[in-house]
């Protein structure tokens, strides 16, 4: 029961109480007529009606922040790139995702195939297609430390109060920038998570995965594609010189991306899509050294090559590899690449 209904229900107990006794003493009401105020006579006793006290409004309680408890380390320790891949969960299906660099700053997060990295004010993001919902990174200095610190409110948002990371938000319009504070390699940085209200719900746990995987990766000049090497000494055999042949073409055409040539040297057209993905366009190999294991391997009717080389992704990440070419003769008794493992 409400406070103002027990305050006039008292009321009208007293009221109740006062007739009850005046009727019990034998007590009349009479009335003066028509539209006449009631008057007591000299014989009637006089009702006492004691005033209901003024209702009174409960007090507004103010609805606090949540408190930041900053328990769970977001990004606790940015990691080198490996050359490693993800997937994340997106409307309930599990979408691929590979690392995208940033464009200026060594760090790079996980993308999704159905995101788009862009440039957003001076910077890289990687978002939607409409570029309306994206993250960016920052450098920090001291300056940028103390105005980020100054742009953010508190954040209301239990999800990310809870990481030690979190700076605040700020709104613009229907989007809100959720802010976070990281260090890399001893170097501060914020991330900024840029989203739409209506997208929130879908999108903000993407993101914040894709912050938790935030990964260290350092340019590096880019290298020149290519076959450096000198070629090994087979001797004067014509089967040896044509399996050493066949293999420098292999080679060429891999590091020329060029399919038609690279088929040619292939064993069967059935290796053409099993070693498509060599020639991908978004690396550049750099061969640097060749040896012989056998033409053919001992006890065996496969000859076989070791390729050393530097390799470099579009995103520029480089690593040092080695690959084993194996070879076997078809019905017309010529070498052929039967395998790069």
């Amino acid at each position: 029961m409400s406070m103002r209904k027990s305050v006039f229900g008292a009321g009208c107990i007293t009221v109740v109480l006062a007739f009850s006794s005046g009727c019990g003493n034998g007590a009349e009401i009479n009335s003066s007529g028509a539209g006449g105020m009631a008057q007591p006579s000299a014989t009637t006793a006089a009702v006492s009606v004691t005033p209901a006290p003024a209702a009174t409004t409960p007090a507004v309680v103010q609805t606090e922040r949540p408190v930041a408890n900053k328990s769970v380390a977001l990004i606790p320790a940015v990691p080198d790139y490996t050359e490693s891949g993800r997937g994340y969960v997106i409307k309930g299906e599990v979408v691929q995702a590979s690392f995208s660099a940033d464009q200026t700053l060594p760090l790079g997060l996980f993308m999704p195939e159905t995101m788009v990295r862009f440039e957003q004010d001076g910077r890289s993001a990687w978002g939607t297609q409409d570029k309306q919902n994206y993250i960016t990174l920052i450098k920090l200095d001291g300056a940028d430390t103390a105005a980020g610190d100054g742009e953010f409110g508190p954040g209301n948002d239990l999800v990310l109060l809870k990481y030690k990371e979190y700076l605040g938000s700020k709104v613009n319009g229907s989007q809100t920038a959720e802010a976070f504070n990281f260090t890399a390699k001893d170097q501060a940085y914020r991330a900024e998570i840029h989203i739409q209200d209506e997208q929130r719900t879908t999108l903000l746990p993407v993101f914040i995965d894709m912050l938790r995987d935030v990964e260290y990766m350092k340019k590096q000049p880019p290298i020149t594609p290519g076959v450096f090497l000198t070629a090994p000494d087979v001797g004067s055999d014509p089967g040896k010189k044509q399996a050493l042949q066949e293999t420098m073409d292999c080679l060429e055409a891999w590091a020329a991306g060029d399919k038609e040539k690279f088929d040619s040297t292939l064993y069967s057209p059935q290796l053409n899509e099993a070693l498509q993905y060599f020639l991908d366009h978004k690396n550049v190999y750099h061969f640097s050294e060749l040896t012989v294991r056998g033409i053919p391997m001992e006890g065996a009717k496969r000859a076989a090559f070791i390729v050393s080389y530097t390799r470099m992704t579009s995103e520029g990440y480089i690593i040092d590899g080695a690959n084993e070419i194996s070879l076997l003769k078809n019905k017309q008794g010529e070498w052929k690449i039967a395998s790069i493992d």
